[in-house]
């Protein structure tokens, strides 16, 4: 299913099925992290942030890639400069988007690290020249932009060196495009023309259209400018803008999608829920009160030093709730510790502000919990350094003393899911099952 998974993905990507593309990386990366495959799951983060640059929001696109680079911890050491080198182009590509006059630097700084690492691939992998080949196109690229001609041209030249042996040619469609440009710098229009017709071809041949088509077209437009053939400059510069404008109306769709805050299938959806509402409902209670009974009992069970049965995994114990004896909590005890070693590094504003982007599931709830406690995530990797980025934010959360219902809500999961993530974090740490978790996480960092 995963290898599936990732198949789709990379054919909605080439065909800029943008929308569809960040739905099945949604279920790959549910997938990929329930059977602990992190190959898959840095590839998937990877297309997460590649689809998020195309689509113009750079934000989200580093937020993907940071936790494709934390994930490469657990990754196959020869996937390593494949997946780092892919990172550090989709860098470039972010910051092009957002690119000043100050940053187009940086630009050319992340393509080299990214073509010094694809020269690291082994000569084994079916695709290390067309990862060399496409470093070269975008450093082609990106001196163009910058009027360097002919350091573009040597970038184009390596292009094609790297891929003179391989059959499949759709790269070259980018190629020509640059080329064509050049060619329109150099006011040589009919050479222009001859490449981007070569380009339009390929897109035909290999079905990618689209954003290619739309700098084909503002390419032809130029040319037949150039050659003060005004008609046809007037038919591709309104081809290439309704390519535009269309591009625009995806991007909207996607950001109102339901994989971006979507109300694009919330009819079926709410349909969906209505039907189940009630239901929903005496199911929670019916749990609510199994639980109960449930607990009554391990809690005479251990009263008796009776060995923990097995079915403690999924309980809902007291072990696993934060304490609030006396309607205090952890870090108000804390606070009124004068002598707490902590208390002059972290404060109570911090800690909301914490608790604010726990509750909006931010992605950067981890960047501002990690200065907070920055020692906390090294500790508990001292422990076991198999756990996980996911296992991680979970412990944040617990740190900060959240109820398995909150973590439930912020983290948009059921409550058994929480339960079931908790007894699998107590395993990693060899938590006992006596002993609270919050008080023994709380001790950490």
């Amino acid at each position: 299913m995963l290898k599936a998974i990732l198949k789709m993905v990379e054919v909605y990507i080439n065909e800029q099925q943008y929308e569809e593309a960040l739905k099945k990386i949604s279920e790959g990366i549910s997938l990929a992290e329930t059977i602990k495959k992190y190959d898959a799951l840095s590839q998937l983060y990877l297309s997460e942030g590649m689809v998020y640059t195309e689509i113009g929001y750079t934000k989200k696109s580093r937020q993907a890639l940071s936790l494709c680079l934390a994930s490469l911890v657990h990754a196959s050491k020869e996937n390593i400069p494949i997946l780092k080198s892919s990172v550090y182009r989709t860098l470039a590509r972010n910051i092009k988007k957002e690119s000043n006059a100050d940053k187009k630097d940086s630009t050319i700084f992340y393509l080299q690290k990214g073509y010094n690492e694809s020269k690291k691939i082994n000569t084994k992998f079916t695709y290390k020249n067309f990862y060399l080949a496409s470093f070269a196109q975008d450093l082609a690229n990106e001196y163009y932009s910058q009027g360097e001609l002919q350091k573009a041209e040597i970038y184009l030249a390596k292009f094609e060196e790297h891929l003179k042996n391989e059959k499949d040619h759709s790269d070259f469609i980018t190629h020509y495009i640059i080329k064509g440009n050049i060619e329109n710098k150099r006011k040589n229009f009919e050479k222009a023309l001859e490449y981007f017709e070569a380009s339009e071809n390929l897109t035909k041949e290999y079905k990618i259209y689209t954003a290619s088509l739309k700098d084909i077209y503002s390419g032809k437009a130029e040319s037949y400018s150039g050659l003060q053939d005004y008609k046809n400059e007037a038919l591709f510069a309104t081809k290439a803008k309704k390519i535009t404008d269309s591009i625009a109306t995806v991007e909207k769709k996607i950001l109102n999608s339901s994989l971006i805050a979507d109300k694009a299938n919330s009819a079926q959806e709410d349909t969906f829920f209505k039907k189940y509402e009630s239901f929903k409902y005496v199911l929670i209670f019916l749990l609510l009160i199994a639980g109960f009974f449930i607990y009554r009992f391990y809690s005479k069970k251990n009263n008796s030093n009776n060995e923990t049965d097995k079915n403690m995994d999924l309980v809902l114990s007291e072990n696993d709730e934060p304490t609030s004896n006396e309607d205090t909590d952890i870090f108000s005890e804390q606070n009124n510790d004068p002598g707490s070693e902590r208390k002059s590094s972290i404060d109570t504003q911090s800690l909301e502000e914490l608790i604010t982007l726990a509750q909006n599931n931010d992605k950067y709830f981890h960047l501002k919990f990690s200065k907070l406690f920055p020692k906390f995530n090294q500790q508990l990797l001292d422990i076991n350094a198999q756990l996980t980025q996911s296992d991680l934010e979970y412990c944040a959360l617990i740190k900060l003393n959240l109820s398995t219902k909150e973590i439930a809500q912020y983290k948009n999961v059921t409550v058994n899911s929480v339960v079931s993530k908790k007894y699998r974090i107590r395993k990693k740490l060899n938590i006992s099952t006596n002993e609270n978790i919050y008080t023994w996480i709380f001790d950490i960092g």
